[in-house]
């Protein structure tokens, strides 16, 4: 059994590795001095840690990722035929890779170890088809904004009339270039992430039963595909 004190500003998060499961809590230094007094007394972590502090049973869990210069620890739980993912976060470099190296530990025998470095452009694609889907949204709500502003008069008909309704008093208010500048300050912190990915792709660890297989340049290039021939296709829409 092992614990840590990850201290950020004035509360401390306790974490216990045991060969069963993983407990962590934040809470102030003085209840956390306590606490640890009674797990160096001998007292169960199951008695020791309230009914607020994450707990997760290591025999539930199928797999545990943490990526570089991310705060998380990520856990898939498989409970029966569902499985569900559930995160610790860590803000000490040091003792995320601590707590890590004693889930694998912990798991020795049952888990392997795995090893995933993203390419440039593997990394890069979630960023831009959101830079995508974000361009052609704004492109879209810019227009109808200056549609509504040039009618004299409009009409909301259909379903769901109160939720159009604000919708259209929305474009309304904000007009072209409210969506623009909301739109493109989006794009601008899109592209800051994108920078930030691309200059340092992901690396991910993974400890998990069966084996791992990172995700192919074939499937990456086939990914950026399809992204093209989209938008190829929505392309003259942007044009009107």
């Amino acid at each position: 059994m092992q614990y840590w004190q990850d201290k950020k500003d004035d509360k401390t998060q306790l974490i216990l590795v045991s060969n069963e499961a993983l407990y962590a809590q934040e809470m102030t230094s003085v209840t956390c001095a306590a606490q640890l007094n009674e797990l160096n007394a001998g007292k169960s972590p199951a008695t020791v840690f309230g009914k607020d502090a994450t707990h997760i049973v290591l025999r539930s869990v199928c797999k545990v990722q943490m990526t570089r210069g991310d705060e998380e620890i990520e856990f898939v739980l498989r409970d029966g035929k569902d499985e569900k993912t559930q995160s610790i976060s860590i803000d000490d470099e040091g003792i995320r890779a601590d707590v890590f190296a004693a889930l694998e530990r912990a798991t020795e025998g049952r888990f392997q170890r795995f090893e995933d470095q993203y390419s440039s452009a593997r990394a890069a694609f979630g960023n831009v088809v959101a830079l995508s889907i974000i361009g052609f949204l704004s492109k879209i709500a810019a227009s109808a904004a200056a549609t509504i502003r040039s009618a004299e008069d409009y009409a909301v008909e259909g379903r769901r009339k109160g939720l159009k309704q604000m919708f259209v008093s929305v474009l309304d208010f904000l007009g072209p270039t409210g969506v623009w500048v909301i739109g493109g300050s989006i794009c601008a912190l899109l592209l800051l992430s994108l920078y930030s990915r691309i200059t340092t792709p992901p690396f991910m660890t993974i400890l998990q039963a069966q084996a791992y297989k990172p995700q192919s340049q074939v499937v990456t290039g086939l990914k950026y595909l399809v992204l093209v021939l989209i938008w190829v296709l929505f392309f003259p829409v942007l044009l009107r």
